[in-house]
């Protein structure tokens, strides 16, 4: 029911999460997130440690099956001693996270951050309008620099996604 009451009072972001096979009716639960787009930060290696949470018990595939909007992150590094990049490397090898997925997971630790300014992502997944052809042909254009010029948020997805066309290459 925790999870429930932090949707209910309207949260953003559900910090852990594991307890979602515990809620009531946890499907209609799933539904509800993925329609309002409440983000679950997924903390791998804190929920191992601390709640002893981890491999097929961690319920991170039942979010991405439902749509719910996934956020890797470390949770308290100095307690855990791992960083982001040994949460990937955990989602990838005890959790079977492909690199698409790995990818989404990147895209939306910017687009549900609490950076200011509009995303460069709609929550369907789709590019602002503005910058759809800039990505699409993987080049700059003057109305995606003006678009991100107004927002903290879209400048650091599009580093992301640069960041990720080279690294493809």
């Amino acid at each position: 029911s925790h999870i429930r009451q932090a949707v209910d009072a309207g949260a953003r972001r559900i910090g852990h999460g594991v307890d979602l096979p515990y809620e009531d009716d946890a499907d209609g639960l799933l539904q509800r997130m993925r329609r309002q787009q409440v983000a679950v930060e997924i903390n791998l290696t804190s929920n191992d440690v601390i709640l002893g949470v981890k491999g097929p018990a961690h319920p991170l595939a039942m979010y991405l099956r439902a749509g719910v909007p996934v956020v890797l992150s470390t949770d308290d590094a100095g307690v855990s001693r791992a960083d982001m990049t040994h949460e990937y490397q955990r989602a990838m090898q005890e959790q079977g996270i492909d690199y698409p997925t790995l990818k989404q997971l990147a895209r939306n630790g910017l687009t549900y951050s609490f950076l200011p300014g509009t995303s460069l992502w709609d929550a369907d997944g789709n590019a602002a309008q503005a910058c759809a052809t800039a990505l699409q042909r993987e080049t700059d254009d003057a109305a995606c620099r003006a678009f991100r010029q107004g927002s903290e948020k879209a400048r650091l997805q599009w580093q992301l996604e640069t960041d990720l066309v080279q690294y493809e290459r």
